[in-house]
């Protein structure tokens, strides 16, 4: 074998056959509501089926991309359409809040979000079709793709799409497809996961428990987000749609949203009534539920990391020490503290606007004279205050900075050049550690003016870019002189 030829098998080795895609927050979907108009595609519908069929026609360096869809890529929590004969039992609930996060009931959900976006699905079918690769990575909206089922149904209508027939052509399609329960890795140089594993509102109560088995006849469990969503939100979105800064918002946000919403009597009873469903019983279980997560965390946090977790490592040749830094670096679940559920629903403050309430009329009618009592009622009312600025300086919610501490500490764990999050739909390019960039992706839910934002990368190099449309291609002006005009003999 000559020198040249070597060269090139070494290359070859160490070179990536293919370029990296990552997009993330879709929430395709998301407006499958009853009484919603469905007969216009959603604005950003045109946008990423020119993105996937652009991507497709034009490859670099005739490598295939690798798209990586990095979670939320079907809003399963805001599908409320329920339909009107099913092979599966709907219950009065289900009709009045959407169909329950079950296998069957996800496959059907799944479905209908395909037809309600058919050139998204048309397009994503013939990108996998002209030799590209996908992999899912599931976040909080579409935890719903560890069900096998739905996984299935994913594969089945693409390649129905695809229009691909023999048996062997569909099983090598379905070979390009795969999901991720948690992460995506290429050793040394890429790391991508949703996000919302360290986000304790967010990541549910069972993340680190074994799919299969026994756990497939039951319904999933929702995260705090989720139910918050599913028996509260779901309700007004058609009055009101949230931004995507809504992680950050505080009392005065929520209160101009209120007003906005509908009669405001309606809304806040509605609002007590979903934190009745949601907090009643998990009071009632916090003890169950916090035992039944410590121990899986802390069999995660011990000296082996849970099989399953073992296995998603095994994909990228991990080791069984960064299995166990990962684990470490997740956030518990919001139902773990009574304190962080209260704080996300707003109860300590009322609360804590109880109790003062009541220490200042105790005061008051202790304290006589009118300078005494009014300087009683001052001093309750300073320490309401400063309770108060505590209270709101505990409370985390913004996803922002929760992921980009998580990012500093993945970048510690894998030497990876480049790190891939979404969740907090706020685009990010930044460096963390000791030279990884950092990239949020940001969303597609169809408000931004200035592009979609998504992870290109190309030989080796990643870059944050924002789509507006094919790139217009420039044609080489004329020569000069034909330009002018050929002369014309007298």
């Amino acid at each position: 074998m000559g020198l040249r030829r070597m060269w090139r098998r070494v290359r070859s080795l160490t070179e990536r056959q293919h370029n990296l895609l990552a997009i993330s927050d879709l929430h395709l979907g998301c407006d499958l509501r009853p009484g919603q108009n469905l007969d216009r595609p959603r604005p950003a519908d045109h946008a990423l089926a020119s993105f996937l069929e652009w991507h497709a026609d034009h490859r670099t360096e005739r490598k295939p991309w690798r798209l990586i869809l990095n979670g939320d890529i079907v809003d399963f929590v805001a599908i409320t359409l329920v339909p009107d004969h099913a092979d599966f039992e709907i219950t009065d609930e289900e009709r009045e809040l959407g169909l329950a996060p079950s296998e069957p009931k996800c496959v059907w959900k799944l479905r209908r979000a395909a037809q309600r976006h058919p050139s998204v699905f048309d397009a994503l079918a013939r990108f996998v079709h002209k030799g590209n690769s996908l992999r899912i990575i599931r976040g909080n909206h579409d935890a719903e793709w560890r069900w096998p089922a739905v996984q299935a149904e994913l594969r089945r209508i693409l390649i129905e799409r695809a229009g691909v027939r023999s048996a062997a052509a569909r099983r090598r399609f379905e070979k390009t497809i795969q999901f991720h329960d948690w992460f995506y890795l290429e050793p040394g140089f890429f790391y991508a996961e949703h996000g919302h594993a360290h986000d304790h509102y967010s990541v549910q109560s069972d993340f680190f428990a074994e799919h299969g088995g026994a756990l497939a006849q039951q319904e999933m469990q929702l995260p705090l987000s989720s139910k918050v969503l599913r028996y509260f939100v779901n309700r007004y979105t058609e009055q009101v749609e949230l931004p995507d800064d809504v992680d950050t918002w505080g009392p005065k946000e929520y209160l101009d949203w209120l007003l906005k919403a509908g009669n405001p009597l309606r809304v806040a009873a509605d609002y007590f009534v979903m934190v009745f469903r949601v907090f009643y019983p998990m009071v009632r279980q916090w003890l169950r539920f916090s035992r039944a997560f410590a121990r899986a965390a802390d069999k995660a946090m011990g000296q082996k990391a849970p099989p399953h977790v073992r296995r998603m490592f095994s994909r990228f040749q991990g080791t069984e020490k960064q299995a166990q830094q990962l684990v470490a670096i997740a956030a518990r679940p919001g139902e773990q503290s009574l304190f962080d559920s209260m704080q996300l629903f707003y109860l300590d403050r009322m609360l804590l606007a109880g109790l003062c309430l009541f220490c200042a009329i105790s005061t008051s009618q202790s304290v006589f004279g009118f300078w005494p009592r009014a300087g009683a009622i001052t001093v309750v009312g300073i320490l309401f205050a400063a309770l108060n600025a505590l209270l709101g300086s505990k409370r985390k919610t913004d996803a922002h900075p929760m992921l980009q501490a998580a990012a500093r500490r993945v970048a510690q764990v894998f030497d990876v050049k480049y790190i891939v999050m979404g969740h907090s739909h706020r685009a990010v390019d930044e460096t963390v550690g000791t030279g990884t960039r950092y990239f949020n992706l940001g969303s597609w839910t169809g408000r931004s003016g200035d592009g979609f934002p998504h992870v290109a990368v190309e030989g080796g190099k990643a870059e944050l870019r924002r789509w507006k449309g094919p790139p217009v291609v420039q044609l080489p002006a004329p020569p000069e002189e034909e330009a002018q005009g050929v002369p014309v003999p007298a």
